[in-house]
């Protein structure tokens, strides 16, 4: 398919704009305000400014060397229902298909600025039967696929029908005090990061699920030179992730002075046929729950579709408001809905957690393990204290009498295992060059638990 045709804006018709008017709705303006931007286009880039108000769009194509500035009070809200979206294929990417709110294809130098937001409407669309159903279905809220130079400054992104802001094969990308908060349907993340030399400070999300986000699922782009700093995350899911799709090279990555917490608020469930139905809890789908106020991990990092992650270090970051502060996980999963093949690497290694001060909840462990196939090797972890929740005594004594499972292709998450590790701290399997410094996994005052520490199988 050609650019032209990617960026081809289907005219609003006479028969919906009467529809909209008949039912008290407001009259999209999404032919307006892209004909703004590609007026400004057209003369070689500039600024074009939403004034405060509320104004309805589809889709928005941003063009090269335009920024679109959301005036203070300005919200640009999402159209419900596909037919207001353009679907974009791109290769190599979960859900296969794609759309958002605003998106750029193949562009140069384009920008979102301003203390506006970008309203999704995610509560309105429906919800999938199955966590993780339909991505390719629900819009995203914004999208920046193969673009160079990508700016996003101030604005607030609130409740899309699927991701929050998703960057695609891009290069050189800079975010600073971005606001996301996402909570409007299944699949909401804040930050998905396909990109290389990205700076992203400053940036506040809170999502349904993973708040910041690094993916490789194409093996011919490398994802690297990547910087998150100062920055909180909240999430029901994963703070500060590597992972999952992990196909091609994950490296030279770096978060640093870094917050996790609680999430704010709470997904509601509101598919008929859900046992949930109604409920404020994070589901997914009929596999496990995960229940409100919590996350799963701080800091994930995941290598399991054969690419490569290396050089990757987590320094100064506080670890509250989750399972489990560390999950570190090598796996070999085979084949995924997407279509993108494994890769064949399975390089796993040079990762440094240093500087941390969190907590565990539920007398869940954290967790380093890779599997026969993908090793996890040369872990350094220094000046780590975190305090345990404890699982009780009799709970911790039948930790001992089950063998963790052995699960090399399973998705993985904090609570794959689906029983508690035989550590309260840290259960190390399968890794190569474990270092350890100044660590410290201490349980709280009233709890009761058997099971050591740490826990090292010697695989």
């Amino acid at each position: 398919m050609t650019t032209a045709a990617l960026h081809k804006i289907l005219p609003l018709s006479i028969a919906f704009a009467a529809a909209c008017a008949a039912a008290g709705m407001d009259l999209p303006e999404t032919d307006f305000w892209q004909g703004k931007i590609d007026a400004v286009a057209s003369m070689g880039g500039g600024k074009v400014t939403v004034p405060a108000g509320r104004h309805v769009v589809g889709q928005l194509d941003l063009r090269s060397n335009v920024e679109l500035h959301l005036e203070k009070d300005a919200v640009l809200e999402g159209m419900v229902g596909l037919e207001h979206y353009r679907i974009v294929p791109l290769p190599f990417s979960e859900g296969l298909v794609w759309s958002a709110i605003v998106m750029a294809v193949s562009q140069t130098n384009v920008a979102i600025t301003g203390h506006g937001q970008i309203y999704g409407n995610g509560t309105a669309w429906p919800q999938p039967e199955v966590y993780g159903n339909h991505e390719g279905r629900r819009a995203r809220g914004i999208l920046f696929a193969d673009c160079v130079g990508v700016r996003l400054e101030d604005f607030t992104l609130r409740d899309t029908a699927c991701w929050g802001c998703v960057f695609k094969c891009c290069d050189g990308v800079t975010a600073r005090r971005v606001t996301i908060d996402n909570h409007g349907n299944l699949n909401n993340d804040g930050f998905d990061i396909e990109a290389r030399n990205v700076v992203i400070e400053d940036c506040d999300v809170d999502s349904g699920d993973d708040a910041f986000c690094l993916k490789s699922n194409n093996p011919d782009f490398s994802v690297e030179n990547v910087i998150v700093r100062n920055c909180i995350g909240r999430s029901h899911c994963n703070a500060f992730k590597l992972g999952t799709a992990s196909h091609g090279t994950m490296r030279n990555v770096r978060f640093e002075n870094c917050r996790s917490a609680a999430p704010r608020r709470d997904f509601v469930d509101t598919r008929p046929s859900s046992p949930n139905f109604g409920k404020c809890c994070y589901t997914r789908g009929v596999r496990c729950g995960y229940p409100h106020g919590t996350g799963q991990a701080a800091i994930a990092i995941e290598n399991v579709d054969g690419g490569v992650v290396e050089d990757v270090v987590f320094e100064n970051i506080e670890a509250f408001g989750c399972r489990v502060p560390l999950f570190i996980r090598g796996g070999t999963r085979a084949g995924r809905p997407c279509g993108t093949p494994p890769g064949d690497k399975y390089v796993f290694r040079n990762i440094k957690v240093r500087h941390v001060r969190g907590e565990a909840l539920f007398g869940l462990a954290s967790s380093i393990t890779g599997v026969d196939g993908c090793r996890v090797k040369d872990v350094l972890l220094e000046d780590i204290d975190v305090v345990c929740a404890g699982a009780g005594a009799e709970e911790s004594a039948a930790a001992h009498s089950e063998p963790v499972p052995y699960i090399p292709g399973a998705y993985p998450d904090a609570v794959m295992f689906t029983h508690l590790l035989p550590a309260y701290g840290l259960y190390v399997d399968r890794v190569d060059g474990l270092s350890m410094d100044s660590v410290s996994f201490r349980l709280r005052r009233e709890s009761n638990d058997c099971r050591r520490a740490v826990f090292l199988t010697g695989n």
